[in-house]
């Protein structure tokens, strides 16, 4: 019996297979460990910067206090958008427009500052106060929003004013927690004020589209408003298409978030908005573009050394004289200052970066006193 031997070059074919494994396993290994020791070091790295990250935050807060602080005398009773914290650049008397707020060298990192005033938009808690609900504000505003059915509308209203409302009884058209506790997931009514304005999508017949608009993009849904939560009785935004655009739904141009917050005085006409101040009683769009175009000068544009923001007292052209009245009193709810501020801070070491924003509100004598009552990152 003869026995057949395997060719050599074959034994060699296998054991450069086997080679080949081995550095490929090995490879994969090593690949391995070095992606952990890279995560591990980053992560080592930020939490090192973890602390000068929250100084360098802390810091933009402190620096926009000072810029609330530090105004033009002649515009000390006044908030406007050609002013320095706004990121204007009004002519001025003093030197705080030397102290930039964006791209500041500070210690390791660099930050920049953005603030926002809060009186730009109506607060809901304001206008929906069910001591003195101005339903007049809250028709126009889903009027602008594109709620144009009379029933749809009312009893969007009421149930806004039900939320806010410590009383148990609802409105004719609106709701309390015998409503909210058969939904699925079911809740309760609020009874009291809305701290954020994200509130309202919890409240009957208000539903995405109207919250952020038919064109608003990349917002999420939470679990109560999937499952018909909140007055929402459609598919999920994201079953909707790009933004929430379908067409077997209403357009909204605008919504609830862009015209109402949940901080802040009366509206500021000063830094309000073409939609917001069309919102004012007695107002139309056409007044509210004069008023607009007024206020922002030659040039058309709100920041700019040519603004002219309006005083405590001055006439107001194509205002009818009853609305400046109610004006300089507050009476209509609207005035010429800002009292509720965001900002944000974006701060930045090497190229570890983080976004923080505080709640800073104006008090005291004058107005003065600037403070920071909340301050957290993203």
């Amino acid at each position: 019996m003869k026995t057949r031997l395997r060719h050599p070059e074959s034994r060699r074919g296998i054991a450069l297979v086997l080679v080949m494994l081995t550095i490929i396993i090995l490879s994969a290994i090593v690949g391995s460990l070095a992606l952990a020791m890279s995560t591990e070091i980053r992560l080592a790295r930020n939490t090192e910067y973890d602390a000068q990250m929250e100084w360098l935050g802390r810091s933009g807060i402190e620096l926009a206090r000072y810029a609330l602080a530090n105004k033009c005398p002649e515009q000390k009773s006044i908030d406007a958008l050609n002013q320095f914290w706004a990121g204007g650049t009004s002519p001025c008397s003093n030197d705080v427009q030397n102290i930039p707020l964006k791209n500041v060298p500070l210690g390791p990192g660099v930050i920049s500052v953005t603030i926002t005033d809060m009186e730009r938009k109506w607060n809901i808690n304001l206008v929906a106060s069910p001591r003195n609900p101005q339903k007049e504000i809250l028709q126009k505003a889903l009027a602008e929003v594109g709620v144009t059915d009379a029933e749809q509308s009312s009893t969007i209203i009421d149930s806004i004013i039900d939320w806010i409302n410590p009383n148990e009884t609802a409105g004719f058209s609106g709701a309390k927690s015998d409503y909210y506790l058969h939904l699925n997931p079911p809740y309760y009514c609020k009874n009291g004020w809305i701290d954020d304005i994200s509130e309202l999508l919890l409240i009957k017949g208000v539903t995405p589209e109207i919250y952020w608009g038919s064109n608003s993009t990349n917002h999420p849904v939470s679990a109560y408003q999937q499952h018909g939560g909140g007055g929402f009785t459609g598919p999920a935004a994201s079953q909707v298409g790009a933004g929430f655009l379908n067409a077997d739904r209403p357009l909204y141009p605008v919504g609830l978030v862009d015209l109402f917050g949940a901080l802040g005085g009366p509206l500021n006409i000063n830094t309000a908005s073409l939609k917001t101040l069309q919102l004012i009683p007695g107002i139309d769009e056409a007044i509210a573009a004069r008023i607009l175009q007024q206020r922002q000068g030659p040039d058309g544009q709100d920041g700019t050394d040519d603004d002219v923001p309006f005083m405590p007292g001055e006439a107001i052209e194509g205002i009818p004289p009853a609305i400046q009245g109610g004006a300089n009193q507050g009476g209509a709810g609207y005035g010429y200052r800002s009292y509720v501020f965001e900002v944000k801070v974006e701060a930045q070491i090497n190229d570890y970066k983080r976004t923080f924003t505080g709640i800073v509100s104006r008090g005291g004598g004058g107005g003065q006193q600037i403070n920071c009552v909340k301050f957290y990152w993203e």
